[in-house]
């Protein structure tokens, strides 16, 4: 049903604005944005899809990996996930471990653990 009001309302820009791409027009105003993408928002199969298409290429990839590890809760929620599966630990340490840097502070982590069970 919403596609639908989209529709109609991309419908009647193109049709009160004349000529021109309706898309275009629809993305030139600030009020046509935020109808957009208040669409996208409320929906999680096109939210998805957005998703998608941004991790597809390198510079969209990296501008959203970007954005996600500078919001605290989004990037508070990544380390949760990654810190309840195993898999994805596991590949989050093996990464880690590759810079002597990273080892060496791991291996400190690691040792503190240690002492603190008391093995």
């Amino acid at each position: 049903m919403t596609r639908v009001r989209v529709g109609v309302a991309l419908l009647l820009l193109a049709l009160l604005a004349g000529c021109g791409d309706p898309v275009e027009r629809l993305l030139a105003s600030a009020d046509g944005r935020t109808m957009l993408w208040n669409h996208v928002a409320t929906s999680a199969d096109l939210s998805g899809q957005v998703v998608d298409r941004l991790l597809a290429a390198d510079s969209t990839r990296t501008v959203l990996i970007d954005r996600l590890m500078a919001n605290g809760e989004a990037r508070q929620a990544l380390i949760a996930r990654v810190g309840r599966d195993r898999m994805l630990m596991d590949g989050a340490v093996h990464f880690a471990v590759q810079d002597s840097l990273m080892r060496d502070h791991l291996t400190t982590l690691f040792k503190g653990m240690e002492m603190a069970s008391g093995h």
